[in-house]
């Protein structure tokens, strides 16, 4: 599965948020903070706050803030939010696969559907919480410097 920009951008903003202690944060302190740019957050803020993420408070001290703990969203949430089915060829998703000849449908399909299997369960078992304890102390800093 490839994940998109505005999908990574997305998760890296709910972790900032995450990581932040509660307080809203300015879409400007937000980008700084992610590495992401202030034009891709505000196409992946507004789909969040729709989907109950997060949510805005306007004005002078305003900005975005998590609408749940941490430790209640998970990645699955967020990355399907932007990235629809999670399965990585049409023929192995869940719901109205497509067509496949039946050699492929007795060989691959298994294969491919254990790939879906995989991924989703890792991805509903990480939770922001979870991620932000890997983050470390660099966060504290401000550092969004970019490492191999």
């Amino acid at each position: 599965m490839w994940i998109s920009r505005r999908t990574d951008y997305a998760t890296r903003a709910i972790l900032a948020l995450a990581l932040d202690d509660g307080g809203p944060m300015k879409l400007e302190e937000l980008a700084q903070r992610t590495g992401a740019p202030r034009s891709v957050l505000e196409q992946v803020m507004p789909p969040m706050r729709s989907a109950g993420l997060v949510r805005s408070e306007r004005g002078p001290s305003g900005g975005y803030r998590l609408n749940k703990e941490p430790g209640e969203i998970t990645l699955e949430r967020v990355v399907r939010l932007f990235q629809g089915q999670l399965a990585p060829i049409g023929y192995a998703t869940r719901r109205s696969p497509d067509a496949a000849p039946k050699f492929v449908a007795d060989s691959l399909r298994g294969v491919w559907s254990e790939v879906r299997d995989s991924t989703i369960e890792i991805l509903e078992r990480t939770t922001f919480a979870d991620l932000a304890k890997r983050a470390g102390g660099s966060w504290r800093e401000g550092s969004s410097k970019l490492v191999p």
